[in-house]
């Protein structure tokens, strides 16, 4: 992390090309007197983004709740989804929001610039408009424009997958959502972002590939073990490969790898899913795509997890 001299009680802290989590914990997200950049230094690669990343989640008659998180992948901050579980749930956008605002992501490689709302209100109107209430404490951190821009999207993510994800949208019209800060309209957002029309799903900041299943640290059964996720078509191909963490061992062996291949009956063309036999263990699954031109890979993404007995 760099910091440079704004004045006595600001620094810029800049955002770098490595783990962006661990340098957010590091500083402290929202911390007085730091401000939270994006990356100055971009990759030439040019991620596409999924067409599934545009749809509104599947119903879901179980207990977990699709919250959106940031990480940063290739020179840029975008958008991924993790399900959580939240005892006692009777509000799906708001407690999806408020785990959002107040906890932190599975997975240590995601982060989140919001702050704790003191209250967080939430309604849908007949048509799709999705309206939630936030405390202004919630927009404590000092953001650049692009990081506050994701964090905006961020909580439109959240709020329009919880509401789809409840079955409680009306299909056919697309969900906006209009945010409020202590009940009223027009607030400007980390100073950079005014809240005075309707946000709807930006697909350019959702996260070219992601793995949904396996979530980051889950343990599953060992045999048949489902590989879920949403990859965009990446002009070098798309791949994975499973891996076995053994501490003992200088190194990860490769446990199976192939192509990723997307669609098929009952997925959507950017959905991919599989299954592989794997016995108990410490794995990781990991999916890339390739850069034609380069040979780089691209939009890496991993998942640690568990195979027990």
């Amino acid at each position: 992390m760099s910091h440079s001299s704004r004045s006595p009680r600001t620094r810029l802290v800049v955002l770098g090309l490595t783990a962006v989590l661990g340098t957010l914990a590091a500083c402290g997200v929202g911390s007085p007197g730091e401000q939270y950049s994006m990356p100055k230094a971009a990759t030439s690669l040019q991620a596409p983004s999924p067409q599934s990343s545009a749809e509104m989640e599947s119903l879901n008659t179980t207990a977990h709740l699709p919250v959106y998180w940031l990480a940063e992948t290739d020179g840029t901050v975008s958008l991924y989804r993790e399900f959580v579980e939240i005892q006692g749930a009777a509000d799906p956008i708001a407690d999806s929001i408020g785990y959002m605002l107040s906890h932190k992501p599975q997975d240590p490689r995601y982060f989140s610039a919001w702050r704790p709302s003191a209250t967080v209100g939430a309604s849908v109107s007949p048509d799709n408009v999705i309206t939630v209430d936030l405390s202004e404490k919630a927009f404590g951190s000092k953001l650049d424009k692009g990081l506050a821009e994701r964090t905006i999207a961020q909580l439109v993510y959240t709020a329009t997958a919880a509401a789809s994800n409840a079955g409680i949208l009306t299909e056919g019209l697309q969900p906006s959502v209009r945010i409020l800060v202590d009940g009223v309209s027009g607030y400007n957002a980390f100073g950079q972002i005014p809240l005075d029309h309707n946000f709807v799903r930006d697909t350019k900041l959702a996260a070219a590939l992601w793995v949904i299943d396996p979530q980051f640290g889950r343990t599953t059964k060992s045999g048949q073990v489902t590989f879920h996720g949403v990859s965009a078509a990446f002009s070098g191909g798309e791949y994975w490969e499973i891996t076995s963490r053994d501490p003992a061992k200088a190194s990860d062996a490769v446990v199976a790898s192939g192509d990723l291949h997307t669609g098929g009956q009952s997925l959507d063309q950017d959905e991919f899913s599989f299954t592989y036999v794997l016995s108990p263990g410490e794995y990781t699954f990991s999916v890339w795509g390739v850069d034609a031109a380069t040979g780089k890979h691209a939009g890496t993404e991993t998942k640690d997890f568990t195979v027990s007995k």
